[in-house]
């Protein structure tokens, strides 16, 4: 499995929107209802908050994640895999890669994700833990760990 990642572009802008698209339209249909508009402006403000990272293998686009810091705590947000390369160790090499960050910089990581997306296996797998949900999203941590 090789891959890397890079800072999105003005270029993956389109990409971005179709990636998230593609990995979340189920979930965000049946919790919100899917709506273009109101996606796409969503998409936009995130475009302009912080741009994420984009996932390459062998020069294709194939996925996207955001790690913020917001002080005390990492948040792991924007995490897309196309659906093809799902299920392919990329997304727990992303995950191990937050660890690592997280375990260096001696912060926990939160998270969460829309009620019905399957992501959260992954995250229990690499030791995420639930901390609560609502109606429209789960709520996660990996605890600070110091060896």
């Amino acid at each position: 499995m090789n891959y890397h990642t890079r800072l999105a572009t003005d270029d993956d802008y389109e990409f971005l929107f179709e990636l998230k698209k593609q990995a979340e339209y189920e979930p965000i249909k049946a919790v919100f209802g899917w709506d273009e508009t109101v996606q796409r402006r969503i998409h936009a403000e995130e475009w302009f908050e912080e741009r994420p990272w984009i996932i390459e293998q062998n020069g294709v686009r194939i996925g996207s994640f955001l790690i913020q810091d917001q002080g005390e705590h990492f948040y792991f947000c924007r995490f897309f895999i196309l659906p093809a390369y799902q299920g392919k160790g990329i997304g727990s090499a992303i995950l191990h890669h937050a660890i690592a960050r997280a375990k260096k910089a001696q912060k926990p990581i939160t998270l969460s994700y829309l009620q019905g997306n399957r992501v959260g296996e992954l995250y229990l797998r690499h030791g995420f833990v639930h901390t609560g949900e609502d109606k429209l999203f789960v709520y996660m941590s990996y605890p600070l760990v110091i060896d």
